[in-house]
């Protein structure tokens, strides 16, 4: 058995790190200056669960654990079919999962009922209502392995204005969200809190771009410090 590694899974339309900019925004050091040994995997961003399941599979293979993982939103989803049907279970101590859609979005539906270009990527389509109900039932959590998960909210006028709109599609139909996914959505297992964020916040990305209106600021290390204190009491 190798240390214990922190796996960090971006979620749709994601990546580990382009040149400087990293999906997890400066999390990576944040976990290796504390002594944490991090892996930061690239699926395919666009594709089906399975898919990004079966990549991630291939490039823990050399790894036997123990593994935590985090994931931000469809990371959730593909470490969860990961745990489940590739044998993953044999090396995840934990799956931590951020604004991850369990259920489904609202947003997904419509867009994928609608005109627009994202329809055209099968990973949108896996994230809609209907989907992720035969993937839950068809996807039963495994019984050594401790899922966490943890939601996000903004009131509608505190969203980014560029997703602003699809907040208002997701209030209407399931209630408080984070302009990607509903709060009831992402509770999985031990769900943990609601974080006053929006989706991105999250994992410390602003899309904010108001410069007319402040709003309060999320600190996103301090949850990824409660995080890695779950996991070492865990450990």
């Amino acid at each position: 058995m190798s240390d214990p590694a922190i796996v960090l899974l971006h979620g749709l339309f994601g990546f580990s790190r382009i040149i400087y900019w990293d999906y997890f925004n400066g999390v990576q050091d944040f976990y290796e200056q504390r002594g944490f040994r991090v892996i930061t995997p690239r699926v395919p961003p666009a594709s089906c669960i399975e898919i990004q399941a079966k990549s991630l599979a291939g490039q823990l293979e050399g790894e036997s654990g123990p593994l935590h993982l985090i994931g931000h939103s469809m990371g959730g989803l593909y470490a969860r079919h990961f745990i489940t049907h590739l044998d993953g279970h044999e090396k995840v101590h934990s799956l931590t999962t951020l604004a991850t859609p369990h259920r489904g979005s609202p947003a997904a539906d419509y867009i994928c009922r609608s005109i627009s270009f994202y329809r055209l990527f099968n990973g949108v389509h896996e994230l809609t209502t209907g989907h992720m109900k035969t993937f839950n039932e068809n996807t039963p959590d495994s019984a050594v392995v401790c899922y966490r998960s943890y939601s996000c909210c903004r009131p509608v006028n505190e969203l980014p204005w560029s997703v602003r709109d699809l907040g208002r599609i997701i209030q209407q139909s399931e209630g408080a969200n984070d302009a990607q996914v509903s709060v009831v959505s992402a509770m999985w297992g031990e769900h943990v809190r609601t974080l006053h964020a929006d989706h991105f916040e999250v994992i410390g990305q602003n899309f904010w771009l108001n410069p007319f209106r402040q709003r309060r600021r999320f600190n996103h290390f301090d949850l990824y410090r409660e995080i890695a204190d779950r996991i070492t009491e865990q450990a």
